[in-house]
């Protein structure tokens, strides 16, 4: 990374870190560094000082996101690689399945929900894709067979797949 961009990504770390309620004070002791240094845009951090204060603005932003849009993208590259199993999005977040509904339970979500919130937005993105099958849609969805996933497409959007394609 060049020098003025290093010192610009520098200069943006702290302001978002000074606007979550950090002093310039405490994230120069944090960070490992004197105040003078984190004035200067232009310092050269050490990795291990920028992994510091990029651990800090992450401690700012991930209570922020909700866990379903954690889940989310863990559903979608399951359902790429076949069949979603709730076990195995658990394991990924180092929780139990029961640990997993109840989180979702204080979104007012479920598991079975969101995999269908997914395989609908999946399935619009894959159905402008013209060179895609409709099976190969289905199958890229989970479904094991087109009529499952026609029915389930029908139901979210009030037309059948083909139809929606024509309509591209």
């Amino acid at each position: 990374m060049r020098s003025d961009a290093l010192g610009t990504l520098v200069v943006a770390m702290v302001q978002f870190l000074q606007s979550s309620g950090f002093s310039r004070g405490e994230l120069a002791r944090y960070a490992g560094l004197s105040a003078e240094e984190l004035a200067e845009p232009e310092a050269r951090l050490s990795p291990s000082q920028m992994q510091r204060l990029w651990q800090l603005i992450q401690t700012r932003i991930l209570p922020t996101i909700t866990f379903s849009r954690q889940v989310r993208p863990l559903i979608a590259r399951h359902l790429a690689r076949g069949r979603v199993k709730v076990e195995s999005v658990a394991a990924e977040l180092n929780m139990s399945r029961h640990t997993l509904y109840k989180k979702l339970k204080e979104e007012n979500l479920t598991f079975a929900g969101l995999l269908e919130d997914v395989r609908r937005e999946q399935a619009l993105k894959y159905l402008h894709d013209r060179n895609r099958t409709l099976s190969e849609v289905a199958e890229l969805l989970g479904f094991s067979e087109l009529s499952a996933f026609s029915r389930a497409f029908k139901r979210w959007m009030g037309k059948s797949p083909a139809e929606f394609r024509a309509a591209c």
